[in-house]
């Protein structure tokens, strides 16, 4: 009967951790289509789960997740693809897409980040065209980041350690298939967060 019973318990805790998954990713893909102060993306962020770096290998679709940031659309202006971890120690933070869909890797260390972090992206799609003609003058093959564990926020889990720039982005799990991130960049008044997404084709 004692055994029984445990049984029941174990159902149950998997049943509620199962409904507890289930409403925070309605609520990260409700999020993810509006415009949240930085107050609510941490709440999220802060009840997601943890992540190993092994789980970031491969490479990762990026798009946005608004907070009123300057650099929120800033990436996608310049045609951003994603992220690319090859291992801990070979990462490559910053991949963009061509206009014939050929994916490049840049050096963030030549991009205008800082820039970016000061003045809002308004109308400026136009530069999106001008850096991807000039765009052998910020490509690289080399890696310029790697993976570490980190603590941030109370938790421990994996984070992308820019090379040559005093930039952490700090993953959390929304799924399987799923991040959120946070750039933690040393000066930056605001925290701004990302999404990537598991690119099963690549």
């Amino acid at each position: 009967m004692v055994k029984k019973t445990s049984k029941v318990k174990s159902i149950s805790k998997t049943s509620s951790k199962a409904k507890n998954s289930s409403s925070i990713q309605e609520r990260f893909a409700a999020m993810r289509n509006q415009i949240n102060t930085t107050e609510q993306a941490f709440q999220l962020y802060d009840s997601l789960e943890t992540v190993e770096v092994d789980f970031m290998m491969g490479s990762w679709k990026g798009s946005g997740f608004p907070t009123g940031h300057t650099m929120d659309g800033a990436l996608e202006t310049f045609h951003w693809y994603g992220k690319n971890f090859e291992d801990a120690d070979n990462v490559h933070p910053l991949v963009f897409r061509s206009l014939t869909k050929k994916l490049f890797k840049v050096n963030p260390a030549l991009m205008p980040v800082r820039l970016a972090t000061i003045i809002p992206n308004k109308n400026l799609g136009f530069l999106g065209y001008i850096f991807l003609m000039i765009r052998f003058l910020f490509t690289t093959y080399k890696s310029k980041a790697r993976l570490r564990l980190t603590e941030f926020r109370g938790k421990i889990t994996a984070t992308m350690i820019y090379d040559q720039l005093p930039i952490h982005d700090v993953f959390r799990k929304v799924d399987e298939n799923t991040l959120l991130g946070c750039m933690d960049y040393k000066g930056m008044k605001e925290f701004f967060f990302f999404v990537l997404e598991r690119d099963v084709k690549q």
